[in-house]
């Protein structure tokens, strides 16, 4: 503990005779900076809040922007701060007799750009903030300055942005408008592209599609038309079969009936009744067979039989020997008249082959002259579409920014209110001059106490035997102390009081230039 106690009064013994050297450091530092401090030009803030009421009677798709409540504060910030509204600013201000080359208004339009702040309170209630610091300005001026530019930055955005939506939408529609004539002339080109393909080849393949969709359709049928003729020639098969085991006459009950028409007795063959019974026996057949009395062998027989009748009455009846009478069998004329429609089918379907299957050679035929007429039409088609796609969706979005053109013009989509104009700030929001004088006297007496420390530390001395012994390892047998006389003790007096005496007139100068400031932040006059 004496070892700590020792070493810590080694230290403080070194810094006191190394005091000079602080205190001058002190009395740098401090000056210097009280002398920054003192002219960092005072800042002067202007406030200001604005509501922008967004017309929420129209639907969204109408509306211009008052749906998205979000983006409305980098809207407003994007729109104040733009590099042509802070240029009208500027020339509207006294920043403009500042302006000597080009370079002085870029300084001055980032300077405004850092200086400017838009907060929202609410949705949309926003607040313009703008921090005035131009050291070339008098305090005065600064305030001011900060006032007209707040108020310069509202009138612009209240009176442009409005305007600036139109010229927005103005421009998307000619926009459109040039899109739109740019695809109406691509698309009447694919129209007349697609013209001559069809006039050159459509004419050699009829119906719709290009060659491999019809080869799929023209396959899809003759399987189609192959089963239905197996179907049919095996139905043909079976009626035939059907047929040779059914006979065509069945025998017809013997009666006998005097006088005129059939007797149920076989007249001669020769003979008029036996005619007549011949040709009734063909009319029978021709009904079994589904003819009508309009069909010319119906009507032909019905006519020799009148004829044969009117001569039949004049004979004598002579009958031919006594045998049983036959007649036409009704299945079998059913049977051949559902055997004559399935051969009319059969031939029907087989005619439908051919021609399918001409086709589908005609096809591959052409598939092998002309192999890129498929891949021409595709390339047609798919342009065509595809243009006439893109011109529909370009007309919708060009007749939707027109309907929003007309709503900026007709209404008012937004209405502004000033909340708070711009306040003239009577006192600087900035530099804390106070804090800033403390800080630069703490830093000084840091930086005095420091400088003393290290000169104590880069030139060794011995002030007590103990640190001689240690340092060199030896014993050390006595100390002689230092015999000082009344006229040095005179001048150490004279030198101790010099410090004090500089030590509280730092002290001093930092409690006059602290009360100075304090009693200067009243304001402006």
């Amino acid at each position: 503990m004496s070892s700590l106690y020792e070493q810590l009064m080694t230290m403080v013994y070194s810094m006191w005779r190394r005091r000079w050297y602080g205190l001058a450091a002190m009395w740098f530092i401090c000056l210097a900076g009280w002398i920054g401090v003192a002219i960092i030009p005072n800042q002067y803030q202007s406030d200001a809040r604005i509501y922008a009421k967004f017309n929420s009677v129209l639907p969204d798709a109408m509306s211009s922007g008052g749906g998205d409540k979000l983006a409305q504060v980098d809207i407003v910030r994007q729109t104040l701060t733009s590099r042509p509204n802070l240029e009208k600013v500027v020339r509207r201000t006294d920043l403009a007799q500042k302006i000597e080359q080009d370079s002085d208004l870029d300084r001055i339009i980032e300077d405004m750009t850092n200086s400017i702040t838009i907060k929202s309170q609410q949705d949309n209630l926003f607040t313009i903030t703008y921090v005035s610091k131009d050291p070339d300005f008098a305090d005065a001026q600064n305030a001011g300055m900060a006032q007209r530019v707040v108020q310069n930055l509202i009138n612009i955005f209240v009176e442009e942005n409005i305007s600036s939506d139109r010229d927005n939408l103005n421009q998307a529609i000619r926009f459109f408008e040039d899109q739109l004539a740019q695809r109406a002339r691509e698309l009447e080109e694919v129209e007349k592209r697609k013209s001559q393909f069809e006039q050159r080849y459509l004419g050699r393949m009829p119906g719709s599609g290009d060659i491999s969709s019809r080869m799929a359709a023209s396959e899809t049928e003759l399987d189609r038309v192959e089963q239905d003729l197996v179907q049919s020639n095996g139905s043909l098969r079976a009626l035939r079969g059907q047929l040779r085991g059914t006979p065509a006459t069945i025998p017809a009950p013997l009666f006998n009936v005097g006088g005129e028409g059939f007797t149920g007795t076989r007249y001669d063959p020769a003979s008029t009744r036996g005619r007549i019974e011949s040709l009734e026996r063909q009319v029978s057949e021709a009904y079994a067979r589904g003819w009508t009395d309009q069909h010319p062998d119906v009507v032909n027989a019905r006519r020799k039989i009148a004829e044969l009748q009117v001569k039949a009455a004049a004979e004598p009846v002579v009958s031919a020997p006594r045998q049983q009478a036959a007649q036409s069998n009704p299945v079998y004329a059913n049977l051949r008249s559902l055997l004559f429609e399935k051969e009319s089918q059969v031939a029907a379907l087989s005619a439908r082959r051919s021609q399918l299957t001409q086709d589908m050679t005609d096809l591959r035929s052409k598939q092998t002259e002309e192999p890129g007429i498929a891949a021409e039409q595709s390339k047609i088609m798919r342009d065509y579409d595809v243009l006439k796609r893109q011109y529909a969706e370009l007309l919708k979005s060009r007749e939707e920014v027109r309907l929003k053109s007309d709503v900026e013009t007709k209404t008012d989509q937004i209405q502004f209110q000033i909340i708070d104009p711009p306040s003239f700030p009577r006192e600087p929001v900035a530099p804390n001059r106070p804090l800033l004088l403390s800080a630069v006297l703490l830093g000084g007496l840091g930086v005095g106490i420091a400088l003393a420390f290290l000169i104590g530390q880069m030139r060794t001395t011995y002030i007590t035997p103990t640190k001689l012994a240690e340092t060199f390892g030896v014993p050390v047998l006595g100390s002689v102390s230092a015999i000082v006389s009344e006229q040095q003790s005179a001048q150490a007096r004279v030198w101790l009081y010099a410090y004090a005496v500089l030590g509280i007139g730092l002290l001093s100068l930092y409690g006059v230039l602290l009360a100075l400031q304090l009693l200067s932040d009243g304001g402006l006059a």
